[in-house]
């Protein structure tokens, strides 16, 4: 591998990183505003359905944000002609961006630099939505009275 193909490696990393952190925060802050809108005291069975709803629903739209990652590093994949097929490209991008790994496909020799980007890219944004689940249902107190 050259100095050329290891930066172009490690930009094209580092850009696919941003634009998948930007896409995953607009979900997250969507997803926040739209919690601190409609999170609201309640009772009983009332308050367990609404929360299991909200959980449902929040954990939906943050799969939703990780299936858009996991397509943009398939699509760079695909640009790059380094997968045959797009289900070979996504097969691999959900593995690697999951961390499973599974290495029955793998990167082209002098692309595998990006395997170990996508996966430390899902690692960070799986505890990122991690975080923000586990916050969200400490505000709605799972567990736990409202004291």
């Amino acid at each position: 591998m050259t100095g050329a193909d290891l930066h172009f490696q490690l930009i094209t990393s580092a850009v696919l990183i941003a634009a998948t952190t930007f896409v995953h925060g607009v979900f997250v802050a969507a997803a926040a505003a739209v919690f601190r809108a409609t999170t609201q005291q309640a009772r009983g069975s009332i308050r367990f359905f609404r929360d299991s709803i909200v959980l449902v629903l929040l954990v939906s739209w943050l799969m939703a944000a990780h299936s858009i990652e996991i397509w943009m590093w398939a699509l760079t994949f695909l640009h790059f002609d380094l997968f045959d097929t797009l289900e070979t490209a996504l097969y691999f991008s959900a593995s690697s961006y999951t961390t499973l790994g599974f290495g029955d496909v793998l990167l082209p020799e002098g692309w595998r630099l990006l395997a170990g980007a996508t996966a430390a890219n899902g690692f960070l944004l799986f505890g990122l939505s991690a975080a923000f689940l586990f916050d969200a249902a400490r505000q709605l107190h799972l567990g736990g009275s409202r004291n």
